[in-house]
């Protein structure tokens, strides 16, 4: 229902089922070209459907290329197509005629904007082809201006340019790596020093945020092969009289990121008459890296802020947010602002860590969010994270599908969202366990407001381990296990220790399984390094491992990851990835 976007649905397996796009007659020959571009990307990832949501902007013959050059088709059919995608490119307009080098940016910027300059090597080769994340490593050295001459500081707004063809490829400097990452060269914009440094070919690529104090040490919030319209007027912005050119162009670039946040929630449909709690912007998922928004009940919006740059434009996102949600939802909507210490600390913003904890624990204020026709109280102001996982909504609704007359235990339950919805789904009964009593009268609560009482729903207070022990040592046995536990590999060094739980956990589950019939265990992990290592298999084999030691027949059914509302962005996947289920 959105004149200004289209969506493309490709099924590698099938493949192309329906490609439907309202503006076909003035965009045929771009249509081509995007398909072609999923063919690529089906190619570089695992074999399942993918559903991609294509902005309202056409892409440029530049950026196409890129795509193009990163995988060779060899197939003889999808031979045929590149032929067809390459001819039809040479009919669009490209809007970007040519590449504003460093020099060309220092000038018509009129100092006024800093810049950071990769190396024009196979290190940065992600970077150039639109990941957000630019890390200092690889940064060949950083270009003051008038305002930031002797440095740049944390959360300024920069210009990203690659070095020259032929220049020195990007070396790190030697020496141990600090938490910081390595240090980085600063050079001033007098003409002596550009000219050291042979600015002229350099080409520009976007626009993000600096900090010197994290390993992350760009964020890209604009690339110009993503959105080359907008680049462009970032560009006039900073080459206008405008006194405060910096302010106007962080404004211009969050309007654009969240109405493309926006617009990508509605072609989803969300939200919707059964759901009105979802995730609005996901991160690097929506060019905004280090922000989370969810917004609950259609009445607020929890904003989680875990990167510097967000806190030093803490009130323009919020004004800017604030705007665009107007319009939206045609109402005013409450915006909450919750921090994440520990990423905050990791990314160098440490000066006012007293303050980062900023739940109020004894507010009782909540919201009711609607997922699925299934009710949830949520505390958004002292919850934790942004009050509610509306990641999982996609798997809950296959556990309501699944569930009818089958006997349910869903472990480290929270507020009950896979017990609610299997009751929904017509489950002879449903046991739910955490070791919170916060979260087993939070489940209590919504399973009676959603109409859920008597026997055949409950909730334990329990350690999950002393409580399947017991359960298995008494004879009970169930037909869907749900084994949802919190992160337990925040970071690659404690996989080995974190591999060993999640053995045990899936062990101990299975063993609960009905030995006789068999059952469904929906396994899950929430760990970022567990769900990427080794593209996934890592965990995978883990579940085997525990599945030889349970002496149990498995057979892997699906395998799903966070709802769709938590985009990812394919040029950095798959670091985005966190949900395995």
């Amino acid at each position: 229902n959105n004149p200004d976007s289209w969506c493309v649905w490709f099924d590698i397996k099938g493949g192309i089922t329906s490609a439907l796009a309202n503006r076909a007659k003035d965009l045929q020959q771009l249509r081509v070209i995007v398909l072609f571009v999923i063919v690529s990307m089906s190619m570089l990832m695992s074999r399942q459907p993918l559903l991609l949501h294509v902005k309202g902007f056409p892409m440029t013959s530049i950026a196409f290329r890129r795509i193009f050059n990163a995988r060779q088709v060899h197939d003889s059919d999808s031979s045929k197509l590149v032929g067809g995608c390459l001819r039809a490119t040479s009919t669009i307009n490209s809007l970007h005629d040519g590449k504003a080098s460093l020099y060309d940016v220092s000038k018509a910027f009129k100092g006024c904007l800093p810049c950071v300059v990769v190396g024009r090597d196979r290190q940065s080769r992600s970077f150039r082809d639109g990941s957000p994340l630019i890390f200092s490593g690889a940064v060949a050295y950083t270009v003051g201006s008038m305002k930031y001459d002797s440095g740049i500081p944390q959360g300024a707004l920069v210009a990203v340019a690659v070095a020259p063809k032929g220049s020195s490829k990007t070396k790190a400097p030697k020496g141990k790596r600090s938490n910081k990452g390595f240090a980085v060269e600063h050079v001033s914009t007098s003409a002596l020093d550009l000219d050291k440094r042979n600015v002229i070919g350099s080409q520009m690529i976007g626009f993000g945020t600096y900090n010197p104090e994290s390993m992350y040490r760009v964020r890209i919030l604009l690339h110009e092969t993503s959105d080359p319209t907008m680049f462009k007027s970032v560009q006039q912005i900073f080459s206008s009289e405008d006194p405060d050119c910096e302010a106007t162009a962080m404004k211009a670039i969050l309007k654009s990121n969240i109405r493309d946040a926006i617009q990508t929630r509605l072609a989803l449909g969300l939200p919707r008459d059964d759901t009105n709690t979802f995730r609005l912007i996901n991160g690097e998922g929506d060019s905004l890296s280090g922000l989370a928004v969810d917004i609950l009940g259609s009445k607020l919006a929890v904003v989680m802020s875990s990167a510097a740059w967000c806190e030093y434009n803490k009130d323009l996102i919020l004004q800017v947010l604030s705007d665009e949600l107007a319009v939206m939802f045609r109402d005013n909507i409450e915006l909450v602002w919750r921090t994440t210490s520990s990423r905050l600390v990791q990314d160098g913003y440490d000066k006012h860590a007293t303050s980062f904890d900023d739940a109020v624990h004894d507010d009782k204020r909540f919201i009711t969010a609607t997922e699925s026709n299934v009710n949830y109280k949520v505390y958004p102001w002292s919850g934790q994270k942004t009050g509610f996982y509306c990641d999982q909504r996609d798997n809950r609704q296959t556990i309501a599908r699944l569930c009818r007359g089958k006997r349910v235990l869903d472990l480290c339950c929270y507020n009950g969202g896979f017990v609610l919805n299997a009751a929904k789904g017509g489950a002879l009964s449903c046991v739910g366990v955490d070791s919170s009593q916060d979260a087993v009268d939070a489940a209590i609560e919504n399973a009676a407001m959603n109409g859920f009482t008597g026997d055949h729903i409950s909730f334990v207070r329990n350690d999950i381990t002393d409580f399947m022990k017991t359960a298995y040592a008494d004879g009970e046995r169930f037909d869907v296990i749900i084994l949802d536990p919190p992160k337990l590999a925040p970071s690659r060094s404690g996989l080995n220790q974190a591999s060993r739980k999640y053995h045990a956990l899936n062990r101990d589950a299975m063993k609960l399984i009905d030995e006789e019939k068999g059952g469904l265990l929906m396994t899950c992990t929430c760990s970022g390094a567990m769900t990427q290592k080794d593209g996934g298999l890592f965990f995978l084999q883990t579940v085997k491992s525990a599945s030889l030691a349970s002496k149990r027949q498995i057979s892997l059914l699906s395998k799903a990851g966070a709802a769709s509302c938590h985009t990812q962005n394919p040029a950095a996947s798959p670091a985005g990835m966190y949900l395995t289920a």
